[in-house]
């Protein structure tokens, strides 16, 4: 699976990176080195919205360190092309 990760502010976004991974464990990981900031804490909520809608959202409450952003969205999303309709 692949990972976007978004780092927003004033919904707009500021950085982006996309990671393909087995694990959402180390695909957050990677997009947080990737992105140069703390990892935040993962909640039920997170792991139930990742398994829903296919994207989770992070705000500076969810993180130890403060953060200069206003989300961490993560995204989900096939490798394969979905066919036309």
């Amino acid at each position: 699976m692949r990972y976007w990760g978004k780092l927003k502010t004033e919904d707009r976004i500021i950085r982006d990176l996309v990671h393909e991974d087995n694990d959402f464990a180390s695909a957050l990981v990677a997009l947080c080195n990737g992105f140069d900031i703390s990892k935040p804490i993962v909640c039920d909520k997170h792991l139930k919205e990742l398994r829903m809608f296919r994207r989770t959202v992070f705000f500076p409450d969810d993180f130890v360190e403060r953060v200069d952003f206003d989300t961490l969205e993560i995204e989900i999303f096939d490798n394969k092309k979905s066919k036309a309709l």
